[in-house]
C-alpha cells in the first residue's frame, strides 16, 4: 500500500488529469475527477473501480451539475450507481440510486456518507415505511415513471 503522502499526490494529479482531458470541460471534468475521489474514497475502493458520467436527467444550468458515479464492486463485479447532486460541495451525501418501490425506475433510495449507511441500505433495503430513510429527493425525482405516483406531475 502507498504511503499517504504517495496516494494524497496521486489524488491531486488525477484532478488535474481529468480536469484536462475532460469532454466536458474543465469546470465540469474537475467536479467529475473529484467525485470519483470522494466515492472511492467513502467506499474503500480504488479509482479504477469508479467511473462517472453526466447525470442529463437531473441536468441543470447552473453551476455544478450532478454526477452519477458507478462503483464496480472489484470482487463480484456488482455495480451501484451513485448521484452527487451537488458534487461542488463534499459535505453532500451521495444518493445511492435503486429501484422505486413502486415503479421501478432507478431513484434515489438511500443516502449514503459512508461505507456503514450503504451496508445499513443493503441490510434492510429500500422501504417506505421501514428503517431504512428514504432521502427527501425520493418523492420528486424525475427518475419515476409517468405513472408512479412519486415523481413531478407531467
Amino acid at each position: 500500500m502507498a504511503s499517504l503522502a504517495e496516494r494524497a499526490h496521486a489524488a491531486a494529479v488525477y484532478i488535474r488529469h481529468h480536469t484536462a482531458i475532460s469532454q466536458h470541460g474543465p469546470y465540469r471534468g474537475e467536479e467529475h475527477a473529484r467525485t470519483a475521489i470522494r466515492l472511492a474514497a467513502t467506499l474503500g475502493l480504488g479509482l479504477d473501480q469508479i467511473t462517472t458520467a453526466p447525470d442529463w436527467l437531473r441536468r441543470r444550468t447552473t453551476p455544478s451539475e450532478p454526477v452519477l458515479a458507478t462503483a464496480t464492486c472489484p470482487d463480484t463485479s456488482e455495480k451501484f450507481v451513485f448521484l452527487a447532486r451537488h458534487p461542488i460541495y463534499d459535505d453532500e451525501p451521495f444518493e445511492l440510486l435503486g429501484p422505486c418501490p413502486e415503479c421501478a425506475a432507478p431513484v434515489p433510495v438511500a443516502e449514503i456518507r459512508h461505507l456503514a449507511d450503504l451496508g445499513t441500505h443493503l441490510a434492510t433495503g429500500p422501504t417506505l415505511h421501514g428503517n431504512s430513510p428514504i432521502p427527501e429527493t425520493f418523492a420528486h425525482d424525475p427518475g419515476h415513471t409517468d405513472t408512479c405516483r412519486f415523481g413531478e406531475p407531467t
